[in-house]
């Protein structure tokens, strides 16, 4: 390993130490670094043959993260997830099996409660309406009984 590879590998791992990434986010970052893209490319399949540098964990770590504070719907969290230039093909993979009947259920009711807070005197068709901006389809939020 040059000195080159091995600082843009400690550099990748510092980034993996305090969060997951997806491969496009470390690239950008390594790259803002001014390391040489083919070392870059050569670190970032390292860390996947390893498993330090994970597409189906750092998918799995956002979804979850991201719904803690604001829960939606599996569509909304696609578009989410590719415009962080997750794959495509990885992330509905991801998605399909994480958004359960039971996940989705709790997903909306907090949606529900943050919504009611924030809108105490709302309609129901204009909860269900923000429900839907939020990604949730009408069989989720029936799912729930609201």
């Amino acid at each position: 390993m040059t000195p080159t590879s091995a600082a843009c590998m400690d550099q990748a791992l510092r980034y993996l130490s305090l969060r997951e990434h997806n491969r496009t986010e470390l690239r950008t970052k390594l790259l803002q670094k001014s390391y040489d893209p083919q070392t870059i490319e050569q670190t970032l399949n390292h860390l996947e043959e390893e498993g330090s540098l994970s597409e189906e964990r750092y998918i799995k770590s956002f979804v979850r993260s991201s719904n803690r504070r604001h829960p939606e719907g599996k569509s909304v969290m696609l578009a989410r997830l590719l415009s962080k230039g997750a794959d495509r093909q990885t992330a509905k993979a991801v998605l399909d099996e994480l958004y359960i009947d039971i996940y989705v259920r709790e997903l909306v009711e907090k949606a529900v409660q943050i919504l009611k807070k924030k809108h105490p005197d709302e309609e129901p068709r204009i909860l269900r309406q923000r429900l839907m901006k939020s990604g949730f389809t009408s069989s989720d939020i029936q799912l729930s009984g609201d």
